[in-house]
């Protein structure tokens, strides 16, 4: 929880860097899910992105908010947020950290008998993230580990995104 506070904090600042997201692609960690369909490798959507960047080699705050189509082409609204630290190097500059979302999306269960089950709930993850920029463009990676807890269970995901910064 302290974690969470301490990472909403900077909103109340100006970004320094706003950029346009078109998602890209995720990868699974399984193919397919408990229905044997393949998930949406190609997660299409559009957002933004708000950093607050001063300088490299320093720790920084950004977020996000995305619309896109999720592992099952369903609509999913989320909202992303982290710490990175960007390295300055002569071609591409390259930020690592952790980074977060919540979401709100079409959750199945185990009481969910087909793909026409669910129900838009909450959910979210935390992982690791690495970004190369290059002048106005970057590539994001996002990892996310697979959780089982209850009647959840979740397959882990690299989640891609790109970004111009405007």
């Amino acid at each position: 929880m302290r974690y969470l506070i301490v990472m909403l904090i900077p909103i109340l600042m100006f970004a320094t860097e706003e950029r346009i997201i078109i998602s890209g692609f995720s990868l699974h960690e399984k193919s397919k899910d408990r229905f044997e369909t393949k998930y949406n490798a190609y997660n299409y959507g559009i957002g933004y992105e708000y950093n607050f960047f001063e300088e490299y080699n320093k720790l920084y705050f950004g977020m996000n908010a995305l619309l896109l189509k999720d592992s099952f082409a369903n609509p999913q609204m989320s909202i992303g947020f982290g710490h990175n630290y960007r390295f300055h190097t002569e071609m591409i500059d390259t930020s690592i950290g952790l980074s977060g979302f919540v979401a709100i999306k079409k959750i199945y269960t185990s009481e969910d008998v087909d793909r026409e089950g669910g129900a838009y709930k909450f959910t979210g993850g935390v992982g690791p993230s690495l970004i190369f920029y290059k002048d106005n463009f970057s590539i994001n990676f996002m990892y996310i580990p697979s959780v089982k807890y209850k009647e959840f269970d979740i397959t882990g995901f690299l989640f891609t995104y790109f970004s111009y910064k405007f």
